[in-house]
């Protein structure tokens, strides 16, 4: 009788060892927050919320909720001269989950910057960014 509960000692140690293996393991959720600002047409503007990478090798996303045809790109918040390339949004919304970054290093920090395209003279946006993110 006394095998039993060595037995149970081992399954339960196993199983905690396996936990904490498999936990290690996996890889950081993705990180969304809603974003929203006011552009003037065909000019740039550069929010200044800082979003910080914590997963190597993952991606930025954007989708637009409402607002007027823009587009939007990613930039390093101490530098705007090392950015991502435009990604054009178009007027329907809301628009898929775009891809503005890919392969970013853990402890990247990034700001957005987007450019009306619509319209009107002055208008505004919402929509989600998405980061952490590996498909």
């Amino acid at each position: 009788m006394s095998a039993k509960p060595l037995v149970k000692k081992l399954v339960a140690a196993g199983t905690v060892g396996l936990t904490v293996a498999l936990t290690a393991a996996t890889p950081a959720l993705a990180t969304d927050a809603g974003i929203s600002g006011s552009l003037t047409k065909n000019q740039t503007t550069w929010y200044g919320t800082q979003r910080t990478i914590t997963a190597n090798g993952s991606n930025i996303y954007v989708k637009k909720t409402d607002g007027p045809e823009i587009d939007v790109k990613w930039y390093k918040c101490s530098d705007r001269n090392n950015a991502g390339g435009w990604v054009r949004l178009p007027n329907a919304d809301p628009t898929g989950r775009l891809l503005i970054g890919s392969g970013f290093a853990a402890g990247t920090v990034f700001c957005l910057a987007a450019i009306s395209r619509g319209s009107n003279a002055t208008d505004s946006w919402s929509g989600t960014v998405s980061w952490n993110v590996f498909s």
